[in-house]
C-alpha cells in the first residue's frame, strides 16, 4: 500500500491525499470564497493531487528557518526538519510492480478534497480523473505477499531477531485496531465526525470509528526533537523501511517519514515526545514496557515504529486550500536492535588509513 517513505472514504466524494514527509498540519481557516458552491461541477475532471510517477500539481512550501540559525540539536541524528521535502522527478524511469498498501497511500488522494475552483492547477499531464472513486483499502489493491523483507536490510539480524521481525511485518489485530503496513483493514476509511471528536481526517476501523494504528519495521536515518536545547514544536523519525516494496511513496521512494506536534492544540509549554519503549527482548503492552529517552533512537538503529494515517491540506499556487495530502503520524517507536555498525560521523579520527604505510 517512510519508507517511505491506505484509502478511505468520507461524507463527500471527491480527492483523497497522498503520502508526504511534511509536517504534521493543522487545519487552517479558510475564507468564504474558498469553495464556490455553483461551479465545483465544471471542474470535476482537473485533477489536484495525484502520484508524482505520472503528474504533480505545485505545492507552496511552508518557509523554513535558515540551515545556519540552527544549533546542534541533543537528538542523536538531526539534519532536517520534518517539513523538509525530498521530490522525485516525474520522468524517472520506474519499473513496473503490483500494487502495494503502500503505493495505495498515494492512490488515496482522490477522495476527500473538494473539487477544485474554477482555476486550472498545473499539472504535467491531462488525463481524466476516473470516474469511480475507491473509498477503502480494500479498493485500492491487493495484499502483498507475505514475503516483504529485503534480506539485504535484515542481513545483521540474528536468527532469533530475524523470526521476531518476520511476525511483526505480518501482525494484524483488528481488536486492537493494530495492522502491520501491508496488512491494514482492508474496510479501513477515512472515519467520521462525531459529537466530541473529528476523526475524518484518520484512517479509522469503519465499525468502531477508532484511529487505526500501523506498524512499520525499518532502520532509522534521521530523527527531529530539539531545537536550540529545547522540544521544537514538531519532531519527526525517517527510517529506511524493511521493505523495498512498501517503502515506495509520491515523494521519497526509499524512505518513510512519521511527524507529530510537540506543541498542545491551543498553544502552550512544549512536551518533548516520549513514547519510547525498549523492545530488544520482548515486545509487550506499552503499561508494562520500560520507557527509553531519545538518545537511544541512533542511526541505523533497528525500530518499529507505531504511526496513524492522518490527512491534511496545502494551498494550491492561487492560495486556496485544494491540495489534499497524507502523511504518518507517530505514535510509539519500539527499539529492536541498537545498530550493528558504528556511525562514521561520531568518529574523533580524521584523514585516511593506509594499511601498511611506511615512508
Amino acid at each position: 500500500m517512510a519508507t517511505a517513505t491506505a484509502t478511505v472514504p468520507t461524507q463527500k466524494p471527491s480527492n483523497l491525499p497522498s503520502t508526504s514527509m511534511m509536517a504534521p498540519k493543522r487545519e487552517a481557516s479558510q475564507s468564504k470564497d474558498a469553495s464556490p458552491p455553483k461551479r465545483m461541477r465544471s471542474n470535476a475532471a482537473q485533477p489536484v493531487a495525484t502520484m508524482a510517477s505520472t503528474r504533480h500539481a505545485e505545492i507552496v512550501p511552508e518557509p523554513q528557518p535558515n540551515s545556519s540559525n540552527l544549533l546542534p540539536s541533543s537528538s542523536p541524528s538531526t539534519g532536517t526538519l520534518p517539513s523538509t521535502p525530498v521530490s522525485v522527478p516525474a520522468d524517472a524511469p520506474v519499473p513496473y510492480q503490483e500494487p502495494t498498501p503502500q503505493m495505495a497511500i498515494s492512490e488515496v488522494q482522490r477522495e476527500q478534497t473538494p473539487t477544485p475552483p474554477h482555476h486550472p492547477i498545473s499539472s504535467s499531464s491531462s488525463q481524466p480523473i476516473p470516474a469511480t472513486v475507491a473509498t477503502t483499502i480494500a479498493t485500492v489493491g491487493p495484499t502483498p505477499v507475505s514475503r516483504v523483507l529485503d534480506p539485504k536490510r535484515t542481513a545483521t539480524c540474528p536468527e532469533p531477531l530475524l523470526k521476531h521481525i518476520q511476525t511483526l511485518s505480518a501482525y494484524s489485530n483488528p481488536e486492537a485496531n493494530t495492522f502491520a503496513l501491508g496488512h491494514i483493514l482492508p474496510s479501513a476509511t477515512w472515519g467520521a465526525a462525531d459529537t466530541f471528536e473529528d476523526r475524518s481526517k484518520i484512517l479509522c476501523n469503519p465499525k468502531t470509528n477508532e484511529p487505526i494504528n500501523i506498524w512499520i519495521l525499518g532502520h532509522i536515518t534521521n530523527t527531529w526533537f530539539m531545537k536550540n536545547g529545547a522540544p521544537d514544536n514538531q519532531c519527526s523519525v525517517t527510517i529506511l523501511p524493511l521493505s523495498l516494496t512498501l517503502a515506495n511513496n509520491e515523494y521519497d521512494r526509499g524512505l518513510v517519514h512519521a511527524v507529530r506536534w510537540q506543541s498542545p492544540h491551543g498553544g502552550g509549554i512544549l512536551s518533548l515526545f516520549n513514547s519510547i519503549y525498549d523492545a530488544r527482548e520482548v515486545l509487550k503492552s506499552k503499561s508494562v514496557m520500560q520507557k527509553l529517552d531519545i538518545s537511544y533512537l541512533e542511526k541505523r538503529a533497528l525500530v518499529l515504529i507505531e504511526t496513524h494515517l492522518q490527512q491534511y491540506r496545502q494551498k494550491d499556487e492561487n492560495g486556496r486550500w485544494t491540495i489534499s495530502k497524507a502523511q504518518f503520524e507517530l505514535q510509539a517507536v519500539y527499539l529492536l536492535q541498537e545498530p550493528c555498525i558504528a556511525d562514521m560521523n561520531q568518529s574523533t579520527d580524521s584523514g585516511v588509513e593506509i594499511a601498511g604505510l611506511e615512508i
